[in-house]
C-alpha cells in the first residue's frame, strides 16, 4: 500500500470517515463502534502525514467538567461533560495514557468501561471527543501547511472536520476526517457526518471537489441482529441504493473485497430517499414514550414504578439513538450515511453473535482499521480505471441543488 503526500489541488477520488461521537446504540439491539471511519481516514492520512498519535496526558478541570487530551506530538483537545466529572472518574481516565488517539472510542470505552449516547453516560462520550480534537490538532499542528481544519459550526456542536489531498497508489485522493460531537457529552447530533454539504465543513469540501467526485465514506464497526446472527467471521459490509447512490463506487469495494479474500456482504437496497423514515421513527419512539409516561402517571407501587423508569432508561439509552442523530428532512435527502445524491457508496464492518455477546459494545481496533484500508485502497485503484462511469452516474443521480440544504444551516 504506497501513500504519499499529493501536490494537487483535489482528488479524483474521495474518502470521508467520522467519528460519531456517544453514537453507540440505535433501534431493535443494533449496536457499533461509530467511529470506525474516523480511524480509517486518520490512519490514511497518517501514512501520507506522520504524527506520534499516542495519547500523552488526560487532564481534567472537576469544577468545570472539562476533559483535555494532549497526544505525545503536542496536539490537545478538550470537551466537557454535562454533569461534571468526579475525582474517580479522573483518576480512571488516565489508563487512556499510551493509548492511540485513532481509536476514539475504543479509548473512551477502555478507559471507562462503557459508553452510552443522549445523556445517559456523559464522561465517556466527552472523553471520546477530547480524544478525537486532540488528534486533529495534533495533525494540524505537525503539518500545518496542507492539513486544513473546519469548525462543525452548528449550534451546541464542539466538531471538526480535517481534510487534505493525499496520492494511493498514484492516485489523488481527497481525504476527509470529520468528528460528530455535541456540547456536554451528551450526542450523538450528526447532521455532518458522511459527505453532507453544509456550512464550514462544505466549503471545505468544495475546495476538495468532495461535492462532485466519486466518494467511499467509511462507517462503523457494527452488530446487527438478524443479519450478525448467522456470520462466522468478522465481515466486510457494503451498501448503497442503486437508484439514489453511486453503484461503480460500491461495486469497486466489493471487488476490493473479493480480489483481497476478505468476507463482504453487499445491499444496493439501503439508505432508501424521500419516505419520511427518520420522521416516522421519531414519532414511533415518542408514542412509546408517552406509553410509559402513562404507565408512570397510573402507577402506585415502588415496584411498578422502578420497572417502569427502567423501560424508559433502555428506551433512552438505546433506541433514541436511532433517531437522535439526523434531523428528519435532512435524512430524506441523504439517508442514514450521510451520502450526498450519485457520489458514494459505504464501507462498514460487521460482527459475530460471539462477539457481541462476550464485548456488548463494539470497538475498533488497528487490525480493524487496516482491514478497511486494504479493501479501500483497493477500491481507488479500481476506481481509477472506472472514473468515467462513476463521474458520469454522479451527474446523472446529483440532481439536486445543494443550496436545498440551506434550510437545515439557517434554521
Amino acid at each position: 500500500m504506497k501513500i504519499k503526500p499529493s501536490s494537487e489541488t483535489h482528488g479524483i477520488v474521495g474518502i470521508s470517515g467520522h467519528a460519531g461521537a456517544g453514537h453507540v446504540h440505535s433501534h431493535a439491539g443494533f449496536v457499533q463502534d461509530d467511529s470506525g471511519g474516523f480511524a480509517v481516514a486518520a490512519y490514511l492520512l497518517q501514512q501520507a502525514y506522520p504524527v506520534n498519535s499516542k495519547i500523552a496526558a488526560v487532564k481534567a478541570d472537576i469544577d468545570k467538567g472539562i476533559i483535555t487530551i494532549s497526544t505525545e506530538d503536542g496536539g490537545t483537545g478538550s470537551a466537557w461533560a454535562r454533569r461534571g466529572l468526579t475525582p474517580f472518574e479522573v483518576e480512571i481516565m488516565q489508563r487512556a495514557v499510551g493509548k492511540d488517539a485513532i481509536l476514539t472510542q475504543s479509548t473512551a470505552f477502555q478507559a471507562l468501561g462503557r459508553i452510552y449516547g443522549q445523556g445517559i453516560l456523559e464522561t465517556p462520550v466527552a472523553l471520546q471527543s477530547a480524544v478525537a480534537l486532540a488528534l486533529i490538532d495534533t495533525f494540524k499542528k505537525k503539518w500545518p501547511e496542507v492539513i486544513h481544519v473546519a469548525e462543525e459550526d452548528m449550534e451546541d456542536k464542539v466538531g471538526k472536520i480535517m481534510g487534505t489531498v493525499i496520492e494511493i497508489e498514484g492516485t489523488p485522493v481527497s481525504l476527509l476526517a470529520v468528528v460528530n460531537a455535541s456540547s456536554g457529552g451528551i450526542g450523538p447530533e450528526e447532521d455532518l457526518e458522511g459527505n453532507v454539504l453544509l456550512g464550514a465543513k462544505g466549503k471545505l469540501m468544495k475546495e476538495l471537489a468532495l461535492d462532485r467526485i466519486p466518494t467511499i465514506i467509511v462507517e462503523s464497526k457494527a452488530f446487527v441482529p438478524g443479519l450478525c446472527d448467522s456470520l462466522s467471521e468478522d465481515t466486510i459490509w457494503i451498501r448503497e441504493n442503486k437508484n439514489a447512490d453511486n453503484t461503480i463506487v460500491a461495486g469497486c469495494l466489493a471487488e476490493a473485497a473479493k480480489n483481497n479474500h476478505i468476507a463482504y456482504i453487499h445491499n444496493d437496497e439501503a439508505y432508501p430517499r424521500g419516505t419520511g423514515e427518520m420522521k416516522t421513527a421519531t414519532q414511533k419512539l415518542a408514542k412509546r414514550i408517552v406509553e410509559i409516561g402513562n404507565q408512570l402517571y397510573i402507577a402506585e407501587t415502588s415496584h411498578e414504578k422502578v420497572k417502569i423508569i427502567g423501560d424508559l432508561a433502555l428506551l433512552t439509552s438505546q433506541d433514541a439513538g436511532g433517531v437522535t442523530y439526523m434531523t428528519n428532512s435532512l435524512h430524506d435527502v441523504v439517508g442514514g450515511g450521510g451520502i450526498l445524491p450519485g457520489t458514494s457508496a459505504v464501507i462498514s464492518q460487521l460482527v459475530t453473535s460471539d462477539y457481541i455477546k462476550y464485548w456488548k459494545i463494539p470497538a475498533v481496533t488497528m487490525k480493524d482499521v487496516e482491514k478497511y484500508s486494504t479493501v479501500i485502497t483497493g477500491a481507488v485503484i479500481a476506481l481509477s480505471h472506472k472514473i468515467e462511469k462513476a463521474e458520469q452516474e454522479l451527474r446523472e443521480k446529483l440532481n439536486f441543488n445543494v443550496s436545498e440544504f440551506d434550510f437545515l444551516y439557517k434554521r
